[in-house]
């Protein structure tokens, strides 16, 4: 319908039938319809920002970790989660919380440990009596080394991401050195006080030298020459090497120039980055 305005101009009233539907909704109907919405857009914003899908798995974040088909992206879930034990990095505490939750790691694949609640190894092991870098302990191994030197049935790390807990190495070369297993065994010596800073320091110096030597002797052996299985009445290495009480730790997440280890936890920070990773992999 046409109108004339005060100015004498001509305007033209809306028509009732080209008035916006808004309009005419009844605000109650709005309301209701507003807050039968709201609750499913949350959920949506939830699963979007914490990666979970409905059966609470975690779900990885990364572009690499999609697949596409069909023009649609399927998130692809996290594979299996798998310990390696730096020594004196807090690691029977993470096996311990594995077993907890019926997690089978570390350790806890090879023997029974009741301070740590292993109950249900499940690989096979009889622990050595002589020394082997790459067979005694094969929990404190680094996986490229356990890898050439064990069967298919005793490797627990196939087809699965691994971590580490890495620890400042001044603050781990301390714990070693008051370790009752491979450190300064005070008790047994006559050359008094273990806090003796001399003492230390001379420790210290001679482990880290020998142990070099001794991994430097190692690698100059091709790992088709050594036995697969431990030897019966033969120490195939120095005890301090088989023992890996001061591996380097960077020994166990590289191999060369490729990244063995996924995932690296801080000591100094370990409870967030393990509730972090466990998280990241659904096993929160």
């Amino acid at each position: 319908m046409a109108t004339m305005s005060a100015q004498g101009k001509m305007t033209r009233r809306p028509s009732s039938r080209t008035r916006s539907s808004i309009g005419n909704l009844n605000p109650v109907r709005l309301v209701k319809v507003t807050l039968y919405l709201l609750p499913v857009v949350l959920i949506a914003q939830t699963l979007v920002v914490y990666g979970k899908n409905i059966f609470g798995r975690g779900l990885r974040s990364d572009a690499v970790n999609a697949v596409e088909s069909d023009s649609r992206t399927y998130p692809v879930l996290p594979k299996r989660l798998e310990f390696v034990h730096i020594t004196k990095t807090g690691g029977s505490a993470i096996e311990k919380a594995g077993a907890m939750n019926d997690l089978i790691w570390g350790a806890c694949h090879y023997m029974e440990l009741e301070e740590v609640g292993c109950t249900k190894p499940d690989l096979p092991y009889i622990s050595p009596k002589y020394q082997s870098y790459a067979l005694t302990s094969p929990w404190h191994t680094p996986p490229k080394l356990l890898q050439q030197y064990v069967s298919a049935d005793q490797y627990p790390y196939d087809d699965a991401d691994l971590f580490v807990v890495v620890r400042n190495p001044y603050d781990r070369i301390l714990s070693e050195y008051y370790c009752p297993w491979t450190g300064f065994h005070a008790k047994s010596r006559k050359d008094g006080d273990p806090h003796e800073p001399g003492h230390l320091n001379w420790w210290v110096e001679a482990t880290i030298t020998k142990l070099s030597a001794q991994v430097d002797e190692f690698q100059k052996v091709d790992p088709s020459d050594r036995p697969k299985v431990q030897q019966k009445y033969v120490s195939e290495d120095p005890r301090l090497l088989a023992q890996k009480h001061c591996v380097n730790q960077a020994e166990y997440i590289f191999d060369g120039e490729f990244r063995v280890v996924e995932n690296v936890v801080h000591y100094e920070h370990l409870q967030e980055e393990f509730n972090v990773l466990m998280k990241k992999y659904g096993m929160n």
